[in-house]
């Protein structure tokens, strides 16, 4: 009872100052004599505006640096903070004030080693991060998706390949894919051959850099 006190006390400790934009993330080993509680397994703690993805691109991250996942709750809570980020209240998941943020409380193989502790947080961090880009541009992937389709008529091309080509363009667009990046190419001649040139400041989601 104690060390499921401490893991929730930590976490709210964690989650009372929040500004949305950003995760919030903690990776440790709780101990009793530092932290009040303890664990066999390594703890990680998150709290981040909600969104989709977030619960699968953190278990497959955790999954691809080798460990096994012992412990999985994720509760999306919907919160009134003041303009600081500082809690005020919880309320119904399904009123009409506050933010819906995700708390997700991961255990994993206990890592004694430093290094293996910040691999493990960089790593989710990154994804993390990843996750955001590709819901936040999720809209405009999806507008130059149809800016896209609308131009292939025009497009010097077959014209029993363009429509199929603009059948499966549409088709895409209808919820049937997900769309983590875009990125836009002009097709150059540099010394006699057909080179891929990135279009400046064309990257969305993952591909933004």
């Amino acid at each position: 009872v104690q060390d499921l006190y401490g893991a929730a006390l930590s976490h709210w400790n964690l989650l009372r100052r929040f500004s949305p934009g950003a995760a919030k993330l903690r990776v440790t080993n709780p101990r009793l004599e530092e932290h009040g509680w303890q664990s066999g397994h390594t703890v990680v703690e998150i709290v981040n505006d909600d969104m989709p993805f977030l619960v699968d691109s953190v278990t497959m991250e955790v999954n691809r640096q080798g460990l096994t996942l012992h412990l999985l709750i994720h509760p999306v809570l919907r919160i009134r903070r003041d303009a600081d980020g500082e809690f005020i209240e919880l309320l119904d998941t399904e009123a009409a004030d506050g933010t819906l943020q995700s708390v997700i409380h991961m255990e994993v193989d206990r890592q004694s080693d430093p290094q293996q502790l910040e691999q493990l947080r960089s790593g989710i961090e990154r994804v993390l991060q990843d996750v955001r880009k590709a819901v936040e541009d999720w809209p405009r992937m999806l507008a130059r998706l149809r800016e896209i389709s609308a131009g292939i008529d025009a497009a010097p091309i077959d014209r029993d390949e363009a429509t199929e080509i603009k059948a499966f363009l549409d088709w895409a667009g209808q919820g049937h894919f997900t769309f983590l990046g875009y990125r836009g190419y002009d097709l150059v001649t540099e010394s006699g051959e057909d080179v891929l040139r990135i279009v400046p400041d064309s990257g969305l989601g993952i591909l933004r850099q």
